[in-house]
């Protein structure tokens, strides 16, 4: 007898519409509960009190996920792919879960770490801007001597010294 109550969603457990409002619900389970309640069967035999207590534990469980609003729309949108007709306690806390923030963009690290060898680089750009190679080479030749390991400022280093001896940078 349990499997034909397994097979019924919270709505047609309920006796209401998919679509129906807050109130709608709550009505539905107002009716549903005079009926499925365990007092109403208080002097019926132990088989029929207990089938209506499980009867009414899950009408229960609808009430709670129809009436609350983030519960209810993860219910229906796991009733219409078909995948479930209950939700479960994991599946009701996801509900209730809070949005993750989204994570402010970062700005990326500079690959110049130290300050003193910060300030060097900082020189050779404004020198090659101002297109003086040999005072650019000066500069980042000192940054590199600060900071031997940063392959970035190697780079830029190369680039310039390469330039220098081949005459492209005059």
């Amino acid at each position: 007898m349990s499997s034909s109550l397994d097979g019924l969603d919270y709505y047609t457990l309920l006796g209401a519409e998919e679509g129906a409002s807050t109130r709608e619900i709550k009505r539905a389970f107002k009716r549903f509960a005079r009926k499925y309640h365990p007092d109403v069967y208080v002097d019926a035999p132990e088989e029929k009190r207990e089938r209506a207590a499980q009867i009414y534990r899950r009408g229960s469980e609808a009430y709670q996920v129809l009436t609350d609003k983030k519960c209810r729309e993860a219910y229906d949108k796991l009733l219409s792919s078909g995948k479930a007709l209950r939700l479960s306690p994991e599946e009701m806390d996801r509900a209730h879960a809070p949005e993750p923030a989204a994570q402010p963009k970062k700005k990326p690290a500079h690959p110049v770490t130290s300050a003193a060898a910060r300030a060097y680089f900082d020189k050779a750009v404004a020198a090659s801007k101002a297109k003086d190679w040999r005072k650019a080479w000066k500069a980042l030749s000192a940054a590199v001597e600060l900071e031997p390991d940063n392959a970035f400022l190697r780079k830029r280093f190369s680039q310039v010294d390469r330039g220098l001896r081949d005459g492209t940078l005059y």
